[in-house]
């Protein structure tokens, strides 16, 4: 692989040094004055364009191309939704902002929840089911009008039960799906992203004003969660042919389906009789083996892998991973 030239290195590292500091500089000004955040938190959710764009490269050839696109409209609604908010009273609740807001976290939980389904055929079908998702969220902001009280001539969306019930259980589910991965400090921080929305929606008792700022830590957690994702996807690869197709697997596709293939993989080898196993960490030996003594990991065990992930990534794809399929045994275990 070609070197990177070093202008690009300087230019990336100057990137992430801006980055950092407009997600620093928005939060302390979220703290102080919040009638102010949205000028500068706008910027910060623009920091979050690269990262994106790196992804849905990295995700050509993959099913995962459409959780990306919910991931881009919830940058681009909470993006919106600073520019709202420069025009709304922060006395006033802004709630405009707080319904854009609101939008941009359903498109969030429609990102998590497609990649349960980031696999061919059926990926179109699952989409579809993404747009009842948010559309399904909707209900109670259009049920609105009827029940709730008005002001500057717009009614405050909030959510009850069974709501609330409906939007704890898909938050857990997709959350918990990325937690054991490279990417789990990013899952949790999106986790606080999800509490910190079912905080404003459900705290009525809490004035305008409070709630406004909350939108703004909403957006702000939301732009923090894709800078921790980028730096850890920078993470070094596994040595070896296996434990990077399987690692990078089990990261972009998170617990659901790794657990799957995983399962499948050991059924399999346990049939051929193959001295290893899979784990959540990669290949491991089974038996008694001698301290110190390699283990040769049989050709059909990346064939095998591969014939299980077929469907969610196309086979050059795979290649670009760990390269062409080797016609014998590749790697060595080291027993000790």
């Amino acid at each position: 692989m070609p070197a990177r030239p070093k202008s690009r290195d300087i230019a990336l590292g100057e990137y992430h040094r801006v980055f950092g500091l407009l997600l620093a500089l928005s939060a302390l000004v979220i703290w102080l004055d919040p009638g102010r955040a949205p000028a500068v938190l706008f910027f910060s959710l623009g920091g979050a364009v690269r990262p994106w764009l790196a992804a849905w490269r990295g995700a050509l050839g993959t099913a995962l191309r459409p959780a990306l696109l919910w991931a881009a409209l919830a940058v681009a609604l909470a993006g919106v939704a600073q520019l709202v908010a420069l025009t709304e009273p922060l006395a006033g609740g802004r709630p405009a902002t707080g319904r854009l807001t609101y939008l941009a976290v359903l498109a969030l939980l429609a990102a998590l929840i497609s990649v349960l389904n980031a696999r061919a055929p059926g990926g179109r079908v699952w989409a579809g089911l993404m747009v009842v998702l948010v559309v399904v969220f909707m209900i109670p902001w259009l049920e609105e009008p009827g029940r709730m009280r008005r002001a500057q001539g717009m009614t405050y969306l909030h959510l009850g039960s069974p709501w609330t019930l409906f939007y704890g259980l898909l938050v857990v589910v997709g959350v918990t799906n990325y937690l054991p991965t490279r990417y789990g400090s990013a899952a949790a921080c999106l986790g606080l992203v999800f509490i910190l929305e079912y905080v404003g929606l459900t705290r009525m008792d809490w004035s305008l004003q409070r709630r406004a700022a909350v939108w703004e830590w909403v957006s702000w957690t939301f732009a923090l969660s894709v800078r921790i994702a980028q730096k850890s996807a920078k993470q070094g690869p596994a040595e070896g042919r296996f434990e990077p197709l399987w690692l990078w697997f089990r990261d972009h596709w998170g617990v659901v389906w790794a657990l799957r293939v995983r399962e499948r993989f050991n059924r399999e080898a346990e049939l051929a009789g193959w001295p290893v196993r899979l784990t959540w960490f990669g290949l491991e030996p089974v038996g008694s083996l001698e301290s110190g003594r390699a283990l040769r990991v049989p050709a059909l065990a990346e064939t095998t892998l591969r014939g299980l992930i077929r469907r969610f990534a196309q086979p050059w794809r795979l290649d670009q991973v760990n390269g062409p399929p080797c016609e014998t045994s590749c790697d060595r275990l080291d027993v000790g």
